[in-house]
Parts: C-alpha cells; structure tokens; sequence
C-alpha cells in the first residue's frame, strides 16, 4: 500500500515558489531580494550622508561667507572713520585721501551675487543695508573731503554728526542682520539634526528590511533544500529497511521534486524487482517438485501405454475391449501432455527467434482450432489489417502462446457463442510499430477481484482448469520483450486477451 510522508513537515514549494520553478530560480530571486536590500540600505546611507552634508556644509557656507563680508564693511567704515576722526585729532600730519568706495563696492557686489544672503536676510533688509552703506558712504566721503580742505573740523561740526551718525545706523543694521543669521544657523543645526534623525529612521527601516530579508531567505532556504533533504532521508532509510511502499508526496516540480519521482520509481523497480525474483524462485521450487513428479510418473505411464498397445494389438477387431484400450492410450497420450506442459510452464525460456511469414501463423492457429470451435458450434472470427509481411519471434514459443489463449477463449465461451481473433498493426507511442494480437470471446469473462492472477502458474477459475496456458502465454510474451493485458471485450462482452509486440525495424 502507497502512503505518502507523515509528520506534516512542510511541503517542498510554498511562499514565493512556482510549480515550475527550478531552485536555481528561486536562490537567484532570493539572492536578487537580498543583493537589492543591502542595496537600498547602503543607498540610502549614501544619500543621508550626502544629503546632511550638502545641507550643513551649503549653509554654513553661506552664513560664514555673508558674516565675513557683513564684518568688513562694518571694519571698513570703523577703521576709515578712526582714520579720519585722527586726521582732524591732528591737522597737521599728512592725510591721504581714503579709497572708501572701492573698499565697500566690491563687498556688496560680492553680497549681491549670494543668493543665500537675500534669501536668509530679506529682499527688503537687504535693500535697506545696500540704501545705508551707500549713504554712509557719500557722508564718509564728505566728511573726507571736509576734513582734507578744513585741515581739521571740530568735534561738534555736522558733517562729522551725519557720517557718525550713517556710521552707527550701517553698523546697527549689520549686527542686527548678523543675529538673525546666526539664528539661522542655529535653525539649520536644528533642521540638520531632525533630517539626522529622519535618514537614522530610513536606514534603520532598510536594515530592518535587510534583515526581515535574511530571515525569509532562512525560511526558504529551510523550505526549499532542508525539508526536501530530510524527507529523502527518511525515503532511503524506510527503503533501506525494507518499506518498499513508501512513497515520497510530489508538490514542487523543481529538483527535488524530480529527485523525488526518481526515488519513487526506484523504489517501484525494486519491489517489482523483488516480485520477479520470488516468482522465480518460486517458479524454480515448483519446476524442480515438477521435474521429480514427472520423471516419476513417466516411466510407469509408458509402461502402462506399451501394455496398452501390446494388448490392443492381440485383440480382433471387433473385440469390445479394443475401444477401452484406444481409451487408456489416449488417456496415457493426454497425460504425458499435460506433464510437458506443467514441465513448459515451470522452465526458463530459451527463445529462438527468427523470420517468420505472419499469415502462416495465423493459418496454422485458424486450422488447428476451427474443429474445436465447430465441436462447441462456436464462430470463430479470424481478422487482419495491415499487417507486416514477417516477424521476429520464436515461431514454436509464440504459437503456443497464442494457442494458450486461443483455446482458453473458445473454453470460456457458451455453445453457439463467439470467438475473435483480430491482428493488427499499429503506431507505437514512442515511435516506431507494433502488432497487437486481440482475442475476444462472448463467454462470462474474468471477475475484475482475480484479473490481476489469471496470469499466475496454476491459478484458475475453470473446474478442469490446470492454470497453465495463461501464465505460458504471459511467459512468452514477456520474453519477447511484449505486453499482455485482460479488459473486457466492448462487443462480445467476454474477456478480452491484448498482446502487443513491438516490430523491429519499424
């Protein structure tokens, strides 16, 4: 009896399997899940790096830049204002005319041209400090001028009030504006910071991936190659120990699935393996007891027909114990046939083969069995079609299996009943030819409970039956390399008796 594996260990494809996926499919997928997370996670690191560095480095970039420029001017007006409040300190050393615009200019071009300074301090605060530093510095250049024809202008005099005065609003400005940039900077810290911990969550989420990843390849891996070997194992070690029933369930049709219907066929080759050596050695215990039994009762059976014989030849003619001795001799006759027969059955076959024209030996079963059927007042249908003009088989062996079943039909049918014999060829199904042999009889047929023994040596289901023709037949056959099979005749509705040998050369 077949049964599948127990223990519900799992089975050999399921999660993200095909029916018709093979393994190096499923680890390449695997592989390309794995590959691809490791990927997105090394990305997106990458990118977080990346992104937190062009984020802080661009603004404090920016800030440093526009604090420095911002820092030189308020410098530059400081240090030019010193320089001129000197001048009128002391009128009587050397002055020399400060280059204030081309001090300011270039700075504010420079400023002008940031976009991150108008963008972090304002269009409008912007504008205002470019209106005052150009302010400042037509009164930086009055009162340059002032102090250069005055030789020295008291502390009091409104043109130093008014550049003092321009002074301290520029410089008020550019602190004020150098304050809102420094909380910028405080506020790009923070923004860097929340993103830090934005990208820390992102990656975290892909190792997370990564791993979860991991743990399916695990479970597939598990799934896929560990189940599949655990229950090879435990195949061979059932087989091993002789549990030549055990069947391994098929649900993949990947390798291991494919090993697996190996093992099962292996194992069906070994019990029918088996099968054949104990049929043939029982075959050889019951050809042996045979071989005694006959060598037994043949000597005194020949002396039984001599004595017959000797005996029938003293009698006249018209002696009534002349038909009793044709009766032992016949008897003797039917005897000896029968033990050549249990003696065919019961021997290894030694085929001869050779050519043989195919309508002979359908002519021969027809004429050797057309009185029997006229006996039983039994239609004896004989057809062909297409048939090869020889075949390659052993002539002696193949008509006595052919006779087996021939006479086995015309047996098993009713008086006035019908017997076919039908002969045909056909297209193999793996190439090539084949002759099939069918013989249909209208009798009972074979109860499907004892179809699979009718080929059995000495099992039989007729009173007088010896159980002998059949299992020849089903020995001749097999030895020709051929099948046999019994269904049910679809016309006559007796048995059905299929032979089919394989033609060479097509």
């Amino acid at each position: 009896m077949l049964r599948g594996v127990a223990g519900g260990e799992g089975d050999f494809g399921g999660g993200l399997d095909l029916p018709a996926l093979k393994l190096l499919h499923r680890f390449a997928v695997l592989l390309a899940l794995i590959g691809l997370s490791v990927l997105l996670s090394l990305g997106f690191a990458a990118w977080s790096v990346q992104t937190i560095s062009q984020e802080v480095s661009s603004a404090y970039s920016d800030l440093t830049f526009v604090l420095e420029q911002l820092d030189r001017i308020k410098q530059t007006f400081e240090h030019d204002l010193a320089a001129i409040h000197a001048a009128n300190a002391a009128p009587e050393d050397a002055f020399e005319r400060l280059p204030i615009e081309r001090q300011i200019d270039p700075v504010m071009s420079e400023l002008a041209t940031r976009p991150g300074f108008r963008r972090r301090a304002g269009e409008s605060t912007s504008a205002m400090l470019t209106d005052l530093v150009g302010k400042c510095k037509e009164e930086m250049e009055a009162y340059q001028a002032a102090t250069i024809a005055a030789r020295g202008l008291p502390i009091d005099h409104p043109t130093r009030e008014q550049a003092q005065q321009r002074f301290e609003s520029v410089h008020a400005l550019i602190e004020r504006i150098q304050a809102q940039l420094l909380r910028d900077v405080e506020l790009s810290l923070d923004y860097g910071r929340d993103l830090r911990v934005i990208l820390l969550r992102v990656v975290a989420a892909c190792l997370l991936i990564t791993l979860m990843t991991g743990v399916l390849a695990l479970i597939l891996v598990r799934r896929w190659v560990l189940l599949p070997i655990a229950q090879l194992r435990r195949a061979t070690e059932e087989i091993a120990a002789g549990n030549f029933g055990y069947r391994l369930e098929i649900r993949s049709g990947d390798e291991f699935g494919q090993l697996s219907g190996e093992v099962n066929h292996m194992a069906e080759m070994v019990v029918a393996a088996q099968q054949r050596l104990v049929e043939r050695e029982r075959l050889a215990a019951v050809g042996e007891l045979v071989r005694r039994l006959a060598h037994n009762l043949r000597n005194p059976l020949a002396g039984i027909r001599s004595l017959a014989e000797i005996t029938r030849g003293e009698l006249s003619a018209d002696s009534d114990l002349r038909e009793n001795q044709d009766r032992i001799v016949s008897a003797v006759d039917r005897f000896e046939r029968w033990l050549s027969d249990l003696l065919h059955s019961t021997s290894p076959l030694s085929l001869k083969p050779q050519s043989v024209r195919t309508d002979e030996l359908i002519r021969s079963l027809e004429a050797s069995h057309a009185p029997m059927a006229r006996g039983k007042k039994i239609r004896l249908e004989i057809e062909t079609s297409g048939l090869p003009e020889r075949l390659e088989v052993d002539p002696v062996q193949m008509e006595h299996a052919l006779v087996a079943l021939l006479s086995n039909a015309i047996e098993a049918a009713p008086e006035g009943g019908v017997v076919r014999f039908r002969a045909s060829r056909l297209e193999a199904r793996l190439g090539g030819a084949e002759i099939e042999f069918r013989v249909e009889d209208s009798g009972p047929g074979v109860d499907p409970s004892v179809a699979d023994k009718v080929f059995l040596p000495h099992f039989t289901t007729k009173r007088h039956g010896t159980g002998i023709g059949l299992a020849v037949a089903h020995n001749v056959v097999t030895a020709h390399g051929g099948r046999i099979r019994i269904e049910r005749s679809a016309d006559l509705g007796g048995a059905a008796f299929i032979v089919t040998l394989h033609l060479r050369g097509g």
